[in-house]
């Protein structure tokens, strides 16, 4: 997979659609934010990565809606990796930032928590907008991401999205039935 990625401020991000339907999860109480903080715990004890975060990528900020091995709830656009995959329109995976171009200098990079790794999944709308991502973030570089680590942390987002957009998809089977 190349690593040559968007700017963090892309058109993208500042796709109106795409904002709206950030905004409408912002604002309304995310009960599933307990689930998505298990899943972001199980999902980072899966990869033995000291981070997992679901997020949100707004036009200003970067919202996390469920995470482990972090105590902020949100950081500025510029200061958060999940924006290169929504820049990027899919998965994104640095595997050594200290070393890479782009990102030797990142702010991620240089100050707490002092990534070296990042692997992103886009985080995507029932119409398949990408509102932010699933990610896990090493203090260590990866050396390797394999196939099987990809469609992993992709289950991982997929779950994500079933439990943000559950009550949007329509009627579970067992009420349907009815």
């Amino acid at each position: 997979m190349s690593e040559s990625i968007a700017k963090p401020c892309c058109s993208i991000i500042e796709d109106q659609d795409r904002l709206e339907a950030v905004r409408a999860l912002l604002d309304n109480a995310l009960d599933q934010r307990g689930d998505l903080d298990a899943l972001a715990r199980l999902t980072a004890f899966a990869f033995k990565a000291p981070i997992c975060v679901v997020s949100l990528v707004s036009d200003t900020s970067v919202h996390f809606i469920g995470k482990q091995g972090l105590d902020a709830c949100e950081v500025a656009l510029d200061d958060s990796l999940c924006t290169q995959v929504v820049c990027r329109e899919g998965p994104v995976e640095i595997l050594n930032l200290s070393i890479h171009p782009q990102f030797s200098t990142h702010p991620a990079a240089v100050g707490p928590p002092f990534v070296r790794a990042y692997c992103g999944q886009p985080l995507l709308s029932p119409d398949g907008r990408i509102l932010g991502a699933v990610a896990i973030v090493d203090t260590a570089p990866i050396f390797r991401f394999t196939d099987i680590e990809r469609d992993a942390l992709k289950a991982a987002t997929e779950m994500a999205q079933s439990l943000i957009f559950n009550g949007l998809r329509g009627l579970p089977c067992s009420e349907a039935a009815e």
